[in-house]
């Protein structure tokens, strides 16, 4: 792979892979009788990639200026991630005074993806600066 091309096969495999994993997601759910709307199912992946983009290429940019600092770059976005879950996510889950099996699968599925595919790239990116 070359260094270049990084940013591209990582758009790449974070679109193709959230668009795979929402369509089988949102198939299995709804053979289950789920209502996906109302599950808040397209914010939960549309958030993930958002942030799994800005992730990357913050990592990307500093990669040669602060390349000690990167995994707390890492870090820090997981710890961005987690407060945007409870900051847009949290409160229409939690509508009902429980955080249910299937919310917290709405968003770790897609968080889960695309934490695995951001520490892939962080340990290619760092293997070859």
């Amino acid at each position: 792979m070359k260094f270049k091309a990084f940013p591209i096969f990582f758009v790449s495999f974070l679109a193709l892979g959230l668009l795979g994993l929402f369509l089988a997601q949102s198939t299995y759910l709804e053979n289950k009788g789920y209502d996906i709307s109302s599950l808040q199912f397209t914010k939960s992946y549309v958030l993930n990639a958002i942030m799994a983009l800005i992730v990357f290429f913050a990592i990307y940019i500093f990669r040669d200026k602060y390349r000690d600092l990167l995994g707390f770059f890492f870090l820090g976005g997981s710890l961005l991630k987690f407060a945007l879950f409870f900051i847009f996510l949290y409160p229409g889950f939690n509508q009902d005074g429980s955080l249910e099996r299937l919310e917290f699968l709405v968003f770790f599925v897609p968080y889960g993806f695309a934490l695995v595919l951001e520490t892939f790239f962080l340990v290619k990116l760092l293997n070859t600066v």
